[in-house]
């Protein structure tokens, strides 16, 4: 983070979504219930976008591993909402693939930057 306080506070806010992200997809578990399930699912979309958003600021060159994670994230994460309205698994499968894309540029980006 670049220590601005506006980043800081949504930091909290994305780790405070990632933490209820986790209690709801173990509810959704553990009970088979499927409106949690749907409800985790929409979380992890907006989770990624969050995210995303958040690195995308960070980046520094438009061409940047930072960059390419955040696009990856922001467009994973709007894949995500989209296959849940759709129910399309296609849909879920590319969200999935491509926020695994962006986890992982933004793993080379860290381990560029170090």
């Amino acid at each position: 983070m670049n220590g601005s306080p506006e980043l800081g506070s949504r930091s909290r806010v994305i780790v405070g979504l990632i933490v209820a992200y986790f209690v709801v997809m173990a509810y959704a578990t553990s009970t088979n219930n499927p409106l949690a399930a749907t409800v985790g699912a929409l979380g992890f979309g907006v989770i990624a976008i969050a995210v995303g958003a958040t690195l995308y600021e960070r980046g520094r060159r438009p061409r940047s591993a930072l960059t390419v994670a955040a696009g990856c994230l922001v467009g994973g994460g709007l894949l995500q909402l989209a296959a849940v309205l759709t129910g399309a698994a296609t849909l879920d499968l590319l969200s999935s693939l491509l926020v695994f894309l962006g986890v992982g540029s933004y793993g080379y980006a860290i381990w560029r930057e170090t």
